[in-house]
Parts: C-alpha cells; structure tokens; sequence
C-alpha cells in the first residue's frame, strides 16, 4: 500500500447545515486552502489519494480557547468520559462490519491506552485528565448507512437515530466509512442544546487487529477524540509562532508519513517534529503521546465546552 495521506477540511458550523462531502468533494475541498478550524468544524482524515493535495492553512481564523479564562488543571484520570460505541454493518460477518463486543472493547482500551499515557504498551507518555467508560454499545445492520460519509443524509439519519447523551458524552461511530475516509470528528461548539452529529466516526477496520495496513493499531480514535476535544494537529499554521496553539508541540511545516527519524521540517525552531504525537499523520506504531499542553488544552476546553452538557 501506498503511504497514507491525510486531509483537513473546516466546514459550515454544527447546525448551520453541513455541506454535503462526497469523494470528489473532499479532493476538491482539501486542494483549497483551509483557516484553523473554528468551533463546529469538521476534521478529515483520508486514505492515500482521496484528496488532491494537502491543504495549506492560516492563522487568521478564532482559537476554541481566545477569550476563554484560564481552568484549573484537572488530575490524570480524573474526568470520566460516558462513551457510546455505535456499530454499524451490512450484515453478518467481517466482511460485512461485524465486529464482536471484544473488538469494542479493544478499541476502547485502545483509547483509554492513549489518554493514560500508557501509548502502545511498550513507550510512555502523557497522563491526561480523560477516562472513557464504555456505557453501551449499539449493533446496526443497515446498508444504507454504512458508507456515512461527512454532512450526507446516512451521516445525519444514522446520528439521529443512535446518538446517546448530550455534548459530554462521546459517541463513537464503527462502519465502513465512503469515499475512502479513516475517520472523521466534529470539534466542539458554543451553542445552546446537542446538535445529532457531533461525535466521532471511524473506519471498522481501524481498530486494533484491523485490516488497514499501518493503522489498525487503534490510533485512528485517539487522534480524532483529541480533535472532538479541540486539539488541532501538530502541522497546523506549519512554521508559524501559532502553528497548533500549543507551546510546547515543536512547529512542523508538513504532516508526517510513516515513522522517520529526525524529521525536522522547521529547523528555526527548536525540536524534532512531533512524529510519535497521535496528532500527526505517522503510522499507528509511532504515534504514543500527547504533550502536557496538550493535556491543558483538551482540559480547558472540556470544562468550556462539554463538561455537565
């Protein structure tokens, strides 16, 4: 397989209407040039040759946190995250998206892994505040679906029909994806109620044992929960002194292939790029971390944004 390529794309806010993606689309939309995400948008992540190109991005556009008061830290371990896993398949067997309540519980461990700092098992990272607790787990056989792509009426008919909870709780899409997508989440927004899309969803075949060459170690979620809690990734802005707003991810000029040594795509600034960092693009088996500004940021905009929602 190919080395697997990434794209970013910032749509209309969460019920505003989202534009409908189709494959075409995305390509189309990842050629242009895309602002920092702002509150309601959504983040893409694709497979090798679903979209043009890598899109170039600014600084121009309000940070999730810009005017928010400074929160206090909350300790590892400490925030409980309700999570609803939503499996959806065309019918029985692996083939068709079956998973078993073992492949849930591996993707979430996964995840908790990530969060806890624990990282693949064998590196150790940052401990964050997130513990996600699987609350329950739905089983759908519905063809029309199981595609699901971003702002499609399957994504809105799906969502409405299985979301659990309101903006605190997590609820984790499993299907077969469109348009040749590993995943996609919605960043938080400042709107009263719950809008039906918000959440996360992944490629089936992502998920720990899966079939996805290079990333089906798990690390799918982890990398699109941190956007679902306000992480931008580690190349946004590139070099630039705001590049993901957090102090201490060194600046990188260019999403991360694989697993290279001594990459250093902003040589001005000081430190590697961040390739283990599950913000980045490298494969599952180097990504183990987030930062502890990192940590703060999800922190803060938790209590902001979906803390008692």
């Amino acid at each position: 397989m190919s080395p697997r390529r990434y794209a970013t794309v910032g749509l209309l806010a969460l019920g505003a209407g989202l534009l409908p993606v189709t494959a075409p689309a995305v390509a189309a939309a990842t050629a242009a040039v895309c602002e920092v995400a702002a509150p309601g948008a959504l983040e893409v992540r694709a497979k090798p040759g679903a979209a043009a190109a890598e899109p170039a991005v600014t600084s121009d556009a309000k940070d999730l946190l810009a005017g928010a008061p400074a929160a206090s830290p909350s300790a590892p371990g400490s925030i409980v995250v309700e999570t609803w896993v939503h499996v959806i398949r065309t019918g029985d067997g692996r083939a068709n998206g079956q998973l078993t309540p073992a492949d849930v519980q591996a993707q979430v461990a996964a995840l908790n892994a990530a969060f806890a700092g624990t990282g693949d098992g064998v590196r150790t990272g940052t401990s964050t505040p997130f513990r996600f607790r699987l609350a329950g787990t739905t089983d759908t056989v519905n063809p029309a679906w199981y595609a699901m792509l971003p702002g499609s009426r399957a994504e809105r008919e799906a969502k409405s029909a299985l979301r659990r909870g309101g903006k605190s709780t997590l609820n984790l899409y499993l299907t077969g994806l469109g348009g040749d997508l590993l995943g996609y989440a919605y960043f938080p927004t400042t709107g009263r109620g719950k809008d039906v899309v918000d959440g996360v969803v992944v490629l089936n075949e992502s998920i720990p044992g899966g079939a996805v060459s290079d990333y089906a170690e798990g690390d799918t979620a982890p990398h699109e929960v941190g956007h679902w809690l306000g992480l931008y990734h580690t190349f946004q802005n590139g070099c630039s002194t705001a590049n993901d707003r957090v102090a201490d991810t060194p600046a990188e000029a260019v999403p991360t292939t694989g697993c290279p040594v001594g990459k250093d795509t902003c040589t001005k600034d000081t430190g590697l790029d961040p390739v283990e960092n599950f913000m980045d693009y490298s494969y599952d088996r180097c990504m183990y971390t987030f930062t502890p500004g990192q940590s703060a940021r999800m922190d803060a905009v938790w209590q902001r944004y979906r803390a008692g929602a």
